[in-house]
């Protein structure tokens, strides 16, 4: 019966989940997952992964984002390259900052994230390096609102992380079969190109305007 109860009186909050009023902006709370295209590479090797995140509205023009990434570079076949992100963003709305069926919201974007890296040889009990590293990132985007409560975003950033420098380099070896090695240098600034494509549904205003 406790149960019957229960379920009954989640009905109406179920129900009021996707309703939202367009003048509302400050306090939206939303969640999202995405794919991640990375230029973080060793010789050209591009990385790929996924990752998640929650964005709180905190005005009309000001939202802010929550992010954790995975993301891997193979290296050849020789070498794999793992990056986790963790950090936070704000997404300025300097154009349309109002979230509507139909329409494209762009902004501009600025943040910050701790990273881990670890670089690989693929051979069994191959040399493996790591570092942790911070970075600052800058970069553009745009919403566009399927639905009241629902957008696809595609941003780009530019991130430049500031820590050890890890250098996996794939070369020719005595017999023309290719080989890696694996370096680290001091800490040095070292940038890349961080493209993702998410979506993302609005699930609570928390406070209104």
């Amino acid at each position: 019966m406790k149960k019957i109860l229960i379920v009954l009186l989640a009905f109406p909050l179920i129900g009021r989940a996707g309703e939202f009023d367009e003048t509302k902006e400050s306090g939206k709370l939303q969640l999202g997952m995405r794919t991640i295209f990375s230029s973080f590479s060793d010789d050209g090797y591009n990385g790929f992964g996924i990752g998640g995140h929650f964005r709180l509205k905190l005005g009309s023009r000001l939202n802010t984002e929550w992010f954790a990434d995975y993301i891997t570079t193979d290296i050849g076949g020789l070498a794999k390259r793992t990056d986790y992100h963790v950090g936070w963003a704000v997404q300025f709305y300097p154009l349309n900052n109002v979230i509507a069926k139909g329409k494209f919201t762009p902004f501009v974007a600025a943040g910050h994230c701790f990273d881990y890296t670890e670089v690989e040889k693929s051979t069994f009990g191959g040399l493996k390096v790591s570092r942790w590293s911070s970075a600052v990132s800058s970069g553009l985007g745009c919403h566009y609102n399927i639905a009241d409560n629902f957008d696809i975003t595609l941003s780009g950033l530019y991130m430049m992380h500031l820590g050890r420098e890890i250098n996996a380099s794939v070369f020719k070896g005595p017999n023309d079969e290719p080989e890696v090695i694996i370096t680290e240098e001091d800490a040095a600034l070292e940038g890349h190109l961080l493209l993702s494509l998410s979506l993302n549904v609005y699930i609570a205003d928390l406070w209104g305007k």
